[in-house]
């Protein structure tokens, strides 16, 4: 019997310590002293999120929502627009575009008066999709910036605004 005992508890999975928390508050963090670092560390956590929320609530990853924002209410949008609207290299614009097209959100045909220039368009259920997504984006904001002044928002925006024009001249070989 005591053979058996030894046996089974060998086989029996590990159990697991509880979950430590952080040593300091991600803001505390040595690497977060530069802000670039912070800031990425911020915007991980609210992609993260973002991601979770469409993912469940609309079947769609951010690229995808990225790319919807992107096409929004116009009647067309050519690819390569898409992609830099977006903010996505093409290749990740054309996949999304792939998987909105197969959930039956976008149209997207190719054009002989541009080239080879693609042409993709919201369908009408995916104009519904963009209305509530939009929706859903506007919320989402409204309680991050619940704690902010009017005052304080609009210079947040400004603030952003600076640090993306100086990025460039950041990311320049020293």
């Amino acid at each position: 019997m005591p053979q058996k005992k030894a046996s089974a508890a060998a086989t029996a999975p590990p159990v697991r310590a509880a979950r430590k928390p952080p040593p300091v508050a991600a803001h505390e963090a040595q690497v977060n002293r530069f802000l670039a670092a912070y800031i990425m560390g911020v915007a991980n956590r609210l992609a993260n999120g973002a991601s979770n929320h469409y993912r469940s609530q609309h079947n769609l990853g951010m690229a995808e929502w990225r790319t919807m924002m992107a096409i929004g209410e116009s009647s067309h949008r050519i690819v390569r627009e898409v992609a830099e609207m977006a903010d996505l290299d093409y290749a990740a614009a054309s996949k999304s575009l792939k998987v909105l097209t197969q959930q039956g959100l976008v149209s997207v045909e190719q054009t002989r008066s541009r080239g080879r220039a693609a042409i993709a368009r919201l369908t009408p259920q995916g104009l519904q999709t963009y209305q509530t997504l939009c929706h859903s984006a506007i919320e989402r904001q409204n309680r991050l910036l619940a704690t902010f002044t009017e005052e304080e928002v609009a210079q947040l925006w400004s603030l952003l605004k600076r640090i993306e024009a100086q990025t460039p001249h950041m990311n320049e070989a020293p």
